[in-house]
């Protein structure tokens, strides 16, 4: 029983609510519609009323037009003539078909004033044709019996159109005011049910819901004794639970600590033999494949031709000659690529430079290069992941992006070294691209990491890439 009276209040109470709310939105939707309905009704009385001023206006301009010719803001009168027959054709053409395009909306006329409309509409047309007889006598004047006869049509039909106007305003005026009434009225109603629902809700809910609630307050203060001495018991607990949780959370440092600086171990570890061993191969192909070229080279330049050779056979020594020039400066391409010499000896500034200086020597694209570092000389292991980092992004810029302008540059400054690559190249989606990185990425962001930075990649199709990476200075 406990259990299911809660239930059901709550049942009753959401019934309840929902009904109240129900009856709220009810109204409201009423009222918007009714308001809008009225801004309409209102533009329909207005435009309607002006549908009899400008039918004068057309008659009082025409006998102007066609009796005074010789006014002197004749062109004047002809242009405004013009003007008021269009607005008074196109108003009465959105008042009969309810499309009203000056205010974006709809409406639909009662059979009452559809049927106005319809008895209407010959005088309409009657005025609306000699109107437009007017119009084509003053640009080609011609019999004026025939036009004093247009002219005397327009008064005849005018004064019929404005009483017959009249009526449709005043139609519109008084289905107005009975949407008001009515609307009146279903609030009325509307509010009667309101009123009902919330006085059956104080007497099936709240009035039970009171007597549920004294009882409850009743068991709440027994149990405040119980929870105190509890909560007294539970204070001494706490207070050695914190205790212990102080000493496990400064193990906790501790070991992260720890973690941290193996870590930086491993990744020094790391880094260093991975840059001993492109060292390593650097060496072996400079003093080693090298020289064996360089050898090559001599003897094939030292080669004799003879008399007996043909031309192929000469064009063929020659071929035989460019390609192992080529090797050789391959070779030492690779070999500088490896474990640049200048990076060793005279820091991160140089070797950055170097590397523009030679990549501008293979791309038609424009580098440049700036840097504050002055020659200052960094971490060994920052150096060098500075380095292939650069390395790796321009080669990229150089290879995939198309572009015509490709910058570094390299600042030191709030404890961290700023590396920036920027292209102008096609770019790429870059979200897109993170979820499928490549391993040229992929190393970038490794690098970034294993030295304690990070590195941030922007891009996006058709404008250029950037590349950044910051680097704690150590």
């Amino acid at each position: 029983m406990p259990i299911r009276i809660p239930k059901r209040f709550t049942r009753l109470y959401i019934t309840a609510l929902s009904l109240v709310a129900f009856l709220t939105i009810l109204g409201q939707i009423l009222v918007q519609n009714t308001l809008k309905d009225g801004l309409n009704d209102s533009w329909l009385v207005n435009f309607a009323g002006r549908q009899r001023f400008q039918s004068q206006l057309i008659a009082k301009t025409a006998l102007l037009l066609t009796q005074r010719p010789d006014l002197a803001d004749q062109s004047t009168q002809l242009k405004e003539f013009k003007r008021v027959l269009a607005d008074w054709e196109d108003h009465q053409d959105q008042l009969q078909t309810g499309n009203l395009r000056d205010i974006s909306a709809t409406y639909v006329n009662s059979d009452t004033v559809r049927a106005m409309f319809v008895d209407i509409e010959p005088h309409f047309r009657a005025i609306q044709q000699n109107a437009h007889a007017v119009l084509k006598w003053m640009e080609k004047p011609g019999d004026s019996a025939s036009i004093d006869l247009s002219v005397r049509n327009i008064f005849g039909h005018e004064l019929v159109f404005l009483h017959k106007m009249n009526q449709i305003v005043f139609q519109y005026d008084k289905e107005a005011k009975e949407k008001v009434t009515r609307l009146r009225r279903i609030e009325l109603w509307l509010m009667a049910l309101t009123l009902i629902i919330l006085l059956l809700e104080g007497l099936f809910i709240f009035r039970p819901a009171v007597g549920k609630l004294r009882e409850t307050i009743a068991q709440l203060m027994d149990a405040r004794e119980n929870t105190m001495i509890a909560n007294r018991e539970l204070q001494k607990a706490y207070q050695q639970l914190r205790d212990t949780q102080a000493q496990l959370l400064e193990a906790t440092q501790l070991r992260h600590q720890q973690e941290i600086k193996e870590h930086k171990i491993r990744a020094s570890a790391l880094l260093q033999g991975q840059e001993e061993e492109r060292k390593r191969l650097s060496k072996e192909m400079h003093d080693g494949v090298g020289q064996m070229l360089t050898g090559l080279k001599l003897i094939a330049e030292n080669f004799g031709e003879t008399k007996e050779w043909s031309p192929r056979d000469l064009r063929n020594a020659q071929d035989l000659r460019t390609v192992i020039s080529q090797t050789i400066q391959e070779v030492r391409t690779i070999s500088h690529n490896l474990m640049p010499t200048v990076l060793n000896d005279f820091g991160i500034d140089l070797a950055l430079k170097q590397l523009m200086d030679s990549t501008a020597r293979n791309t038609s694209a424009q580098l440049t290069f700036t840097s504050n570092l002055k020659e200052k000389r960094l971490d060994r292991n920052v150096e060098i992941g500075l380095y292939r980092i650069a390395q790796e992004a321009i080669n990229n810029a150089v290879k995939h992006s198309e572009a015509t302008q490709i910058s570094l540059d390299v600042s030191l400054g709030n404890k961290k070294v700023t590396l920036r690559v920027t292209d102008n190249g096609k770019g790429f989606n870059a979200a897109r691209k993170k979820s499928t990185a490549t391993n040229g990425l992929r190393n970038l962001h490794e690098r970034a990491h294993l030295l304690d930075g990070v590195l941030k990649i922007n891009s996006a199709i058709g404008r250029g890439t950037e590349v950044i990476a910051q680097i704690p200075q150590l």
